[in-house]
């Protein structure tokens, strides 16, 4: 299996989750930031969408390789 590719996929989720959890932090904290924005809660969902399908993403794949390797099958 290609490791590589396995560690690009991960950081790639783990990139998008914390950019995810970056906007929330500052459309909780960054009264600027709600100004800008007309449908705040709308954003908030986006945000939160993103940060658990991330997550989601990330687990799902942690999953996979522990499966492989409880099965004896090459890991990344």
């Amino acid at each position: 299996m290609n490791h590589k590719l396995y560690n690009a996929a991960k950081l790639r989720y783990e990139t998008r989750a914390e950019g995810a959890r970056t906007m929330l932090d500052m459309l909780f904290n960054d009264t600027v930031m709600v100004g800008e924005h007309t449908d705040i809660l709308k954003e908030i969902d986006k945000w939160t969408t993103i940060l658990a399908e991330s997550l989601d993403s990330a687990a799902a794949l942690e999953n996979y390789a522990i499966q492989r390797k409880e099965e004896g099958l090459a890991t990344p």
